[in-house]
């Protein structure tokens, strides 16, 4: 880091150059030699200032966010839109009545989304019928089995539905999502298909948080790439959008459509039951959301085939504020789960209850 002169600095170096010529100058806080430091000081400091400003412009991790984007941009990064949450939803009514491309769906809180295909009602009086939100974004992913509005449903189609799964959704990229984008390109450069391309792949496609490499899953000459979203699985949507990408920068002697494939885990569904002691002043109102969002943290951090550690369960609750000490019944043991030539698990979060 550069040498740079705070405005104190700056000053006693100008008076100490005077005393160094004239012993006897007079240099205190009255003196016409303080009023020029100062006033030198004052311009000296500006311009240390811009200079310490162009020094971080050279670093990616240091500069201006526009600046940072700039210096992506010459490597090709580009900040990712926005994209829009897509999944399942389960209309009601009469069996044989359809369910045309277009038909929309709304939330409690406004979230529109409209079916992207036909459907006809199933002799059960229900039809379940692939859709994504009208507006791309992170609201647009909703939890399993949230109840939903029919806008002008048709003839024999219920009022309402219930919105089975609706993942993927993702706001335009943050800065600091592109910064670490840029370092992973900056610190692994282009191999003509390493683990670290195929990475940089997947994340560059809007909707992708993470992204976990199996090289020769499926055999000699096999690449799979598991593209997961902030929220839930990938959606059928989002798992076409990494294909095409990954099928236009595989290396050439991959095979297409076989060689290197974006694949959805398996997942494998853990519940979470947990007993809170609190400290006093703390209810299981406050704290609650917040013990939820540790523990949601913590399974969001297991790649397929990774083990979830109970232990590590209960220190993420008790770093919680608030939390005193906590009983966890559920799970009872470590799970495991298995990534091979015919398995591609992931551990997700179930049912997860917490008490006091």
């Amino acid at each position: 880091m550069m040498d740079f002169q705070t405005f104190d600095q700056i000053r006693n170096r100008y008076l100490q150059a005077v005393l160094n010529q004239n012993p006897a100058a007079a240099v205190g806080p009255d003196s016409d030699h303080f009023v020029r430091a100062t006033g030198i000081a004052t311009v000296v400091e500006e311009f240390y200032s811009k200079l310490a400003w162009v020094f971080r412009q050279a670093y990616p991790d240091l500069a201006d966010d526009d600046n940072m984007e700039k210096k992506a941009n010459e490597r090709g990064l580009t900040r990712k839109a926005a994209a829009a949450a897509a999944g399942t939803v389960r209309f009601t009514g009469t069996a044989g009545v359809s369910i045309p491309v277009g038909q929309q769906v709304a939330t409690a809180q406004g979230i529109v989304f409209a079916t992207t295909q036909a459907a006809t009602v199933g002799v059960g009086g229900t039809v379940d019928v692939s859709a994504s939100a009208v507006v791309a974004g992170a609201a647009g992913n909703q939890s399993a089995n949230t109840p939903a509005t029919v806008s002008a449903p048709p003839t024999g189609i219920a009022s309402s539905a219930t919105i089975l799964a609706m993942t993927g959704g993702a706001d335009v990229e943050s800065f600091d999502s592109l910064l670490q984008r840029l370092l992973l390109d900056l610190g692994e450069e282009a191999q003509g298909g390493n683990d670290a391309d195929y990475e940089r792949w997947a994340l560059s496609v809007p909707g992708v948080a993470r992204a976990y490499i199996f090289p020769v899953r499926r055999g000699i000459g096999t690449v799979d790439v598991v593209p997961m979203p902030a929220i839930g699985l990938p959606s059928a949507p989002l798992l076409a959008s990494v294909q095409a990408v990954l099928d236009e920068k595989r290396p050439v002697g991959m095979l297409p459509g076989y060689g290197v494939m974006a694949l959805a885990p398996t997942p494998v569904y853990v519940n979470v039951a947990a007993v809170l002691a609190l400290a006093g002043g703390y209810t299981l109102t406050t704290v609650q959301p917040q013990v939820e969002a540790a523990i949601a943290a913590e399974f969001s951090q297991l790649k397929p085939g990774a083990t979830l550690a109970r232990h590590q369960l209960v220190k993420a609750v008790l770093n919680v504020p608030g939390v005193t000490d906590v009983t966890l019944s559920a799970p009872a043991v470590n799970v495991t789960c298995s990534v091979n030539a015919t398995a591609l698990e992931l551990i997700m979060p179930g049912a997860i209850a917490i008490s006091t």
